[in-house]
């Protein structure tokens, strides 16, 4: 007999733990995920389930109703202030920087496009995912110093050839014997 009220208490118990802690009003005014979706869970027959899961996709997605969007202020936009560009342009030339970017740039699309087989440079792609700011040194016929940013990627062509790339990673160190006949990519992940 023990056994059987023992089993009875603990089914009822479980179905009152099993029942959701909000009501509908509740839900109506809350903005929260987490108490919609548990409303919606354990009262997927109530007449307003439809409209409670409409209204979490619109909290998940940050959507906003017509009313809070008109209250959003509107950008003003203005005319471009050529001048300022024009000697932003000008101060980047007298550096060479917008002419050396340019001509890296345009040596390493000759290279992708190019299907010379028998080429002399290869492409060589560092993939940085530490947190670190790194400088890949290269060397073998020539010397290559390549700077990478934190979780960033950079990318050098280099003559053909065998070459050792040696590098820091977070004060791990690095160094790899690459023979370099191709194009390749080198990813580095930080140290564990």
């Amino acid at each position: 007999m023990y056994k059987y009220l023992f089993i009875f208490g603990l089914f009822f118990s479980s179905l009152a733990c099993a029942q959701s802690t909000y009501t509908a009003g509740q839900v109506e005014k809350s903005t929260d995920p987490q108490v919609i979706a548990n409303f919606i869970k354990f009262n997927p027959t109530h007449p307003r389930t439809p409209e409670f899961k409409r209204k979490l996709l619109a909290v998940i997605n940050n959507d906003k109703s017509p009313a809070q969007k008109a209250a959003v202020a509107k950008p003003t936009v203005k005319a471009i202030n050529t001048e300022k560009l024009e000697k932003a342009v000008n101060r980047g030339n007298a550096k060479g920087e917008s002419s050396e970017k340019n001509k890296r740039t345009a040596e390493l699309l000759t290279h992708i496009f190019s299907n010379d087989v028998s080429g002399t440079t290869a492409y060589v792609q560092i993939i940085n995912k530490s947190k670190c700011n790194l400088i890949v040194k290269i060397s073998g016929k020539k010397f290559y110093n390549l700077d990478v940013p934190a979780r960033n990627q950079n990318f050098v062509l280099v003559d053909k050839g065998n070459y050792i790339l040696t590098t820091s990673v977070c004060d791990a160190k690095y160094s790899s014997s690459k023979n370099i006949n191709k194009d390749i990519v080198v990813t580095l992940n930080p140290p564990k």
